[in-house]
């Protein structure tokens, strides 16, 4: 008699006639790997930096194409048939980030919020639609395969649970995000005097010692241009420049740079002695507060320091080419 070999977990999707999707379970490491697309690795290595990001940069950034590249007819068309195609492309592509998304999410690589808890605490007959736009964030493997690829050393890691607390300041490291993703497809680009710089990189958490070991200052996120370090801090104008001289312990701008003079004044490491501090004020309608930071600037390291102040990461940009444009000449 033939042995009669069955099992008895038959999987109920098979006795129905139905394939079963696979779940982010259903990958192995390697797998998810391998089915990542170029596209998808810049996705999750710019999201790694960023931390998160909203649906819709995610469309204008990596799925907006050109409407030639999909629609032949679009060097032939007149006007009215480009707006046409324009509107039907961007459809393409908010169809196509959201599938990569989904994509993504099912092999465990981001997780995704859109409610409005604000909106769900409401009585239910004014809450009215309590999900708004989808916000993107890296999961625990989409970190670690992140951090292999990007070659992280072990002891330089991010801590999930960290990164997860940082969502408290959400707002905040967007506008950091949002730094980054300008410098890259933006002013990396056009800005001609910064094109042969080709070995950049952004470091969004990553804290500077003197070599006494006890000094340390954390920028909001470290520049790296060839050689030259940029200690970054996004300010929001919620701290004063200055405190009274009677409240020595409490939070100022002036306080954050005596803190850095003290961690440079305590390396003998020339990278991190030649660094320029960096501030950007996105919300600065006036000179003022700029101005008031160069003073302080001026009060902690005396005339000729390296702190430079901007609205935009541009603006840096431009004031360190005059900077080197200056050291050269």
């Amino acid at each position: 008699m033939a042995d009669n070999v069955y099992s008895d977990r038959s999987d109920p999707s098979e006795e129905s006639g139905r394939k079963r999707r696979r779940g982010g379970g259903d990958y192995s490491i390697g797998e998810t790997i391998d089915l990542l697309t170029e596209r998808e690795w810049r996705l999750l290595v710019d999201l790694y930096k960023c931390r998160c990001f909203p649906q819709s940069v995610v469309v204008d950034t990596y799925f907006l194409d050109t409407p030639e590249l999909y629609y032949t007819e679009y060097a032939r068309a007149d006007e009215v048939g480009r707006r046409s195609l324009e509107e039907k492309n961007r459809n393409r592509a908010v169809l196509k980030a959201r599938r990569t998304f989904k994509r993504l999410k099912q092999r465990g690589l981001v997780e995704t919020t859109s409610v409005l808890p604000d909106l769900i605490d409401m009585p239910a007959h004014r809450r009215g639609r309590v999900t708004g736009e989808t916000w993107y964030y890296l999961s625990q493997r989409g970190m670690r395969i992140v951090e292999k690829r990007l070659e992280v050393p072990e002891e330089s890691r991010l801590s999930k649970v960290e990164v997860d607390m940082e969502r408290a300041k959400k707002d905040h490291y967007w506008e950091l995000g949002r730094l980054y993703l300008d410098l890259r497809y933006k002013w990396m680009v056009q800005f001609s005097d910064l094109k042969q710089f080709i070995d950049w990189d952004w470091y969004p958490s990553e804290s500077v010692w003197g070599d006494n070991g006890v000094m340390e200052v954390r920028p909001d996120a470290i520049l790296r241009i060839g050689e030259q370090l940029f200690f970054i801090e996004l300010d929001r104008s919620t701290e004063p420049v200055q405190r009274s001289p009677f409240y020595t312990e409490q939070v100022s701008i002036q306080k954050k740079l005596e803190r850095y003079r003290d961690v440079i004044k305590t390396s003998t490491n020339t990278v991190i002695r030649n660094a320029i501090i960096a501030f950007v004020i996105p919300d600065a309608v006036y000179k003022t507060r700029l101005n008031n930071i160069t003073k302080a600037a001026d009060k902690v390291f005396g005339k000729g320091h390296r702190v430079l102040t901007g609205r935009g990461i541009e603006d840096i940009l431009i004031a360190y080419s005059d900077i080197a444009s200056s050291s050269n000449g």
